[in-house]
């Protein structure tokens, strides 16, 4: 019976299947048809949405560019309504590419992963234009220097602090939008997708930088201001005419004072005060192998021979406490150039002798112009002091003019600190470490990151470096975990056949060989990335030797190099370096002649 029964149900279902099966067919064709047309609609949804969003922040990107000039103009109403347009955009981008379409496509294993980036990209801008952005105008706003700057010419320090939670708030805004960012895929199937994925976070490194130095500057500048007391800073004024590591040579300097927000100087000296004058410094190994017997503990004017500034600020922070048994809270080093940028805002100086020092004239002034005026030595010697100082005290006293443009002086500062041309240094061990992150600090950095170090010091004695062009080629190649990379440094010498007085073209070095006037000498020392293995040196070409040493993890080689007058000669370097982290970083020792750098980077994925 079971089998007769069991027999009889496989019939029934034999049957029941082959009546089924035209309608299964048809359910099944319907299914999927419907399921196509849901992916044709789903995918049509994505392609208007992407191109809605792509508006959007399109907008966003005009915006903010608008938004940056109006900040900068100081036209801060018409950056709180930019702000909020920026805000209106990023957040209907951010609508646009969520949802469970969005969120279904973008989880797609390889074909999602643009859809993805795009999600992270909005989600980012948004979260910036909700937060970072309206907190860093409310910032700007207090920092307007209408409030910020008192009638009397001091600096009102409570705005500043009191600006410091909107900017930790916008840097932790950022950050967390630059990890979203970076989070998603470098490489997907569409190009144009990694293209804006790298804008995104080369913009968004912009504004971190900003957010960053903005806070710190917050964080530090009350301190160092004289918020709980006086502050007493040594500042030098570095001519380039005779190049060193920070710059220039140091020349004239100044004490400035600065106490709850109020600055002014209270002395200017010449270089001829730290005669005879010895620091009692400390840097280690290292440093002694380097400058061993090169004076630069015992000679002012040698105190800055390496490129990193806060070992100079120590050495002259030491002797200026040798020579008046003061105790200094810091050292700033400027320029010539750096002066330029900031008479440019406040105009002209009168000196003494009725003529003006102006942004267009300090420059040849003070590294070119006194020399022909004094040519000689003795009386003219002591004259030339005198008037570059005279030229170091107008100068300072009309920067630090109440009545100047503070918001223009601020941009002329940011400028020169971009350049090296402003630096400074904090004898307490905190804030010295919060400066070490910024670039006013002029430090070496300790990094795994590819590193390009030019460092040039005169070693004639002599101001020929007014007329001295710089050209550096950074070649890499390879995609290993060590990489070939070439260094070729071109040196031109333009000093004018005549027309030089025998201070500027004379010679203090030894040497065994005929020199003209103004031959030059220099010290060409060039600092690799850690662990960087140099394979061969040459000059012109031809074989040549270069001594080793390292500073701050960095392998340091040097040249010495004779630079005949209207000449050029090429140095190159072969190395061996490890391929490191991150885009290579270039040091850019300021003199009178900016650097040129060209960089040859292999693509690596």
């Amino acid at each position: 019976m079971l089998r007769v029964a069991l027999s009889t149900v496989s019939e029934l279902d034999s049957v029941r299947a082959s009546a089924w099966s035209p309608a299964r067919k048809r359910l099944f064709g319907l299914a999927a048809a419907m399921v196509a047309a849901v992916a044709v609609l789903a995918a049509a949804w994505l392609l208007v949405t992407a191109l809605a969003a792509r508006q959007q922040l399109n907008e966003v990107r005009g915006e903010e560019v608008r938004l940056r000039a109006q900040i900068v103009a100081g036209d801060l109403n018409s950056a709180a309504a930019t702000a909020a347009a920026v805000a209106q955009h990023a957040r209907r981008a951010h609508q646009l590419t969520t949802g469970p379409v969005w969120a279904v496509a973008a989880g797609m294993p390889v074909l999602g992963e643009p859809l993805a980036v795009v999600r992270a990209i909005t989600s980012a801008v948004d979260r910036l234009g909700q937060t970072a952005l309206p907190q860093l105008v409310t910032a700007r706003q207090r920092l307007d220097p209408a409030r910020l700057r008192r009638p009397d010419g001091s600096i009102n320090l409570s705005e500043i602090a009191a600006i410091t939670p909107e900017l930790d708030t916008a840097r932790r805004t950022v950050d967390s939008a630059t990890d979203g960012v970076r989070a998603t895929p470098r490489h997907t199937w569409l190009s144009s997708i990694d293209r804006m994925r790298a804008e995104a976070l080369s913009q968004l490194g912009s504004l971190d930088h900003s957010v960053k130095s903005a806070d710190m500057a917050a964080r530090i500048m009350p301190g160092m201001l004289g918020e709980h007391g006086p502050k007493r800073y040594f500042v030098a004024f570095q001519n380039e005419a005779e190049a060193r590591g920070t710059g220039g040579l140091p020349g004239s300097f100044a004490i400035l004072e600065a106490d709850r927000g109020a600055v002014h100087f209270t002395r200017f000296e010449n270089d001829s005060a730290m005669n005879g004058v010895s620091a009692h410094v400390e840097f280690g190994h290292d440093y002694d192998q380097l400058y061993a017997g090169a004076g630069t503990t015992t000679m002012y004017g040698n105190g800055n021979l390496s490129p990193h500034f806060p070992y100079a600020a120590q050495i002259w922070s030491s002797m200026w406490l040798k020579a008046r048994g003061e105790h200094l809270d810091g050292v700033i080093a400027v320029d010539p150039t750096a002066l330029s940028y900031l008479l440019a805002v406040t105009g002209p100086a009168p000196l003494a002798d009725k003529s003006t020092v102006s942004a267009e004239n300090i420059v040849a002034l003070t590294q070119s112009t006194a020399y022909t005026r004094f040519a000689g030595d003795g009386a003219d010697n002591l004259a030339r002091r005198r008037y570059l100082l005279d030229i170091a005290r107008v100068a300072s006293k009309k920067i630090l003019d109440p009545h100047a443009d503070t918001a223009g002086l601020t941009a002329a500062i940011a400028k020169a600190v971009g350049e090296r041309r402003v630096l400074v240094w904090s004898a307490d061990p905190q804030t010295q470490a919060l400066l070490e992150a910024t670039a006013v600090s002029g430090s070496i950095p300790v990094t795994t990151a590819p590193y390009i170090g030019l460092s040039i010091v005169n070693d004639g004695g002599n101001k020929l470096d007014y007329y001295l062009d710089r050209k550096l080629t950074w070649t890499r190649t390879g995609c290993g975990p060590s990489r070939d990379v070439t260094v070729a440094i071109t040196l031109t010498n333009h000093a004018p056949a005549r027309g030089l007085s025998s201070y500027v073209t004379g010679r203090s070095d030894r040497h065994s060989y005929p020199v003209n006037a103004g031959d030059n000498r220099l010290e060409v020392s060039y600092l690799a990335s850690t662990a960087a293995i140099l394979r061969s040196v040459s000059v012109e070409s031809r074989p040549a030797t270069a001594g080793l040493g390292t500073q701050r993890g960095h392998p340091l080689y040097t040249v010495d190099l004779e630079l005949p007058r209207g000449t050029s000669h090429t140095i190159e370097f072969r190395l061996s370096e490890p391929a490191g982290s991150g885009e290579p970083l270039v040091l850019r020792q300021p003199l009178v002649r900016p650097l040129s750098v060209t960089i040859h980077d292999s693509r690596c994925d």
